[in-house]
């Protein structure tokens, strides 16, 4: 691979993508893992990771990163189980390799990220009649007119929003609600604490990517009125003790258990037909 081509590339919030990259490589490669991911293995090594560091990665940050991984994609199959012919969005992709894994041969996949990002991905995953890259930013909203109405559809946006502004969050929620007969929205967010404590951030350190928005519950967002109705959620690391005997004494902490969740949300014209 050429170095023009590299992640050298990125900057700002589009280059913590190798924060999460690192991690799944890291956390597949343990014997220990709690993912095992071979793709993003490839992909780090061929944008110049060495990966023969563990500890470049905080154990946290792999850890919550695997289990934010199986969340999604525990949310995901939900989706897929009963609209098998749906269409998945996949915002702010980055180099996830979440299609690739779950698609089950009948469903229309977008991903979706800023053009230098897709530069990258091009290298290492091909478009076909069910799979697609949009180049724009989430927040330009004419994407929503490059997604297929004819059935349910899914977004997700994994590591994303903690650098949105609220104001930017409601406005996409508001556009989104009414631009699909039928969406559920998968969300994963910050607490404010952490938001306040960013700095004690092991792995964000050199990344000029501030966090601006945190949430202590999914269920916050039902008072912005935004055509979204709440359905549930997980909170992620209380979930990661499966991996390390010590988070599960840390965790029982509420302000670092409940510090990271995955919500779902329905607009609510569609929730009527939700199952």
């Amino acid at each position: 691979m050429k170095e023009q081509i590299t992640s050298n590339k990125l900057k700002g919030v589009p280059k913590t993508l190798l924060i999460s990259l690192k991690a799944r490589a890291y956390e597949s490669l343990d014997k220990k893992g709690i993912i095992h991911d071979d793709k993003s293995i490839e992909i780090a090594k061929t944008l110049g990771c060495k990966l023969d560091n563990p500890k470049e990665i905080s154990l946290m940050t792999r850890i919550g990163t695997g289990q934010r991984t199986l969340v999604f994609d525990d949310y995901t199959n939900h989706f897929l189980q009963r609209f098998p012919q749906g269409t998945v969005v996949d915002i702010a992709c980055g180099l996830d390799t979440r299609y690739h894994r779950l698609d089950n041969g009948k469903l229309r996949w977008y991903d979706l990220d800023f053009p230098e990002t897709i530069e990258i991905r091009k290298h290492f995953f091909k478009e076909n009649e069910r799979y697609h890259f949009i180049e724009k930013s989430v927040l330009d909203f004419s994407w929503i007119d490059e997604i297929p109405k004819d059935h349910p559809v899914l977004l997700t946006a994994e590591g994303l929003f903690c650098y949105f502004k609220e104001e930017d969050i409601i406005k996409l929620l508001k556009q989104v609600a009414k631009g699909f007969e039928y969406v559920e929205f998968i969300i994963e967010a910050m607490s404010p604490y952490m938001v306040k404590n960013q700095k004690r951030h092991p792995d964000m350190k050199g990344y000029n990517a501030p966090f601006q928005w945190g949430i202590n519950s999914g269920k916050e967002t039902d008072a912005w009125q935004t055509g979204f109705k709440f359905v549930d959620e997980r909170y992620f690391m209380e979930e990661c003790n499966k991996r390390n005997l010590l988070f599960q004494l840390v965790f029982l902490l509420p302000k670092f258990g409940k510090s990271m969740k995955i919500f779902r949300l329905v607009n609510q014209e569609g929730g009527l037909r939700m199952k």
